[in-house]
C-alpha cells in the first residue's frame, strides 16, 4: 500500500499541488517533502470531498431535470408521477451523500488527528 501511495499517488498529487493542501507539517504536496503517514489520512479527505460534490451536483441536476419532467407532464396526456418520484430519489440520495460525508469526515478527522 505504501509503495502504491508512493509510486502513484505522490506524482499525481505533487502535478497538481495546488489543488491539494493539507497544512499538515511534513505533508506539503507542492514541494513533494511528504510523509506517508500524515498525508494519507489527509489525501483521503481531500478525495472523498470531491466524490461527496460530484455527488451532490448529480442531485442537483436530477432534481433539475425532475422539475422538467413535472413540468412537461402537466401538459396534455403527461403525467408529472415520474418527476415527482425522480426528485424525491434525488432528495434521498442527496441526504444519504450528506450525511455519509459527514460520518467520513468524522473517521478521517478521528484518524488524521
Amino acid at each position: 500500500m505504501l509503495d502504491f501511495f508512493l509510486d502513484h499517488i505522490v506524482p499525481i498529487a505533487h502535478a497538481q499541488g495546488a489543488l491539494i493542501t493539507s497544512g499538515i507539517p511534513g505533508c506539503d504536496f507542492a514541494t513533494g517533502n511528504i510523509n506517508p503517514g500524515e498525508c494519507i489520512p489527509s489525501f483521503i479527505a481531500h478525495v472523498i470531498k470531491w466524490v461527496f460534490g460530484f455527488a451532490g451536483s448529480v442531485c442537483v441536476i436530477m432534481i433539475m431535470f425532475g422539475g422538467y419532467e413535472i413540468v412537461a407532464g402537466n401538459l396534455p396526456g403527461g403525467s408529472s408521477e415520474s418527476g415527482k418520484n425522480r426528485i424525491t430519489w434525488a432528495i434521498i440520495g442527496f441526504i444519504l451523500a450528506a450525511t455519509s460525508f459527514f460520518i467520513m469526515d468524522f473517521i478521517i478527522a478521528a484518524i488524521a488527528g
